[in-house]
């Protein structure tokens, strides 16, 4: 499977010099990476498949989608179009249509450029999150040998359920989820056990 990027459009020397930049400048170095990271994966998802007679169509990640979703608010809120964050649903699905032809499984946009959803229930998403960190996590270690740190998009993805939970986040918790290393995320229950205590779930 072919790696997109992107040529480098933004960068801090022709950032535009007003109080903004800074937060312009982070909207798209935090795009680069979200795209960087699924495009890995997806790749990986294809690389462990090569074998296989009837590969399985690569899933995306539920942090993908909230995860570029949070980057499109930030862009809002400072009346702002990143070309590099707007280029990344069209990129990804391409990625995919090169291998795999089209599927009515790729999210679609609203009209502000938002991935829709599917609505479904909160424990779902979380369960979701658990299975994609484990993926994550797992083929990245299987493709390099290397332990990969956690997806640049995970605390805004668990921002979102958090909010859909009506619950405060256990601030320590997360924090001490992410000073794990992740090869300890991978002991059996230990990244769900992790979860349940950021979003306060008994």
């Amino acid at each position: 499977m072919a790696f997109f990027s992107f040529p480098i459009l933004f960068s801090g020397s022709s950032a535009q010099l007003d109080e903004k930049a800074a937060e312009k400048k982070q909207i798209f170095d935090s795009a680069a990476l979200l795209q960087k990271e699924v495009s890995r994966l997806l790749e990986q998802q294809v690389d462990l498949q090569e074998d296989t007679e009837n590969p399985v169509r690569p899933r995306l990640p539920i942090f993908f989608v909230k995860g570029f979703n949070a980057l499109k608010a930030k862009e809002a809120a400072l009346n702002y179009k990143c070309p590099y964050l707007n280029l990344i649903p069209y990129t990804i699905q391409m990625q995919l249509l090169t291998e795999f032809g089209p599927s009515e499984d790729y999210p679609k946009l609203d009209k502000n450029g938002y991935f829709i959803e599917t609505p479904r229930p909160v424990m779902e998403e979380i369960e979701q999150l658990e299975v994609d960190l484990i993926d994550y996590i797992t083929y990245h270690y299987i493709c390099t040998d290397k332990m990969p740190l956690l997806p640049s998009s995970l605390s805004s993805t668990m921002k979102d359920i958090g909010r859909k939970l009506g619950t405060d986040m256990d601030e320590e918790a997360v924090d001490r989820m992410f000073s794990l290393d992740t090869v300890d995320l991978l002991e059996d229950d230990c990244l769900i056990g992790m979860l349940k205590k950021c979003f306060n779930i008994s």
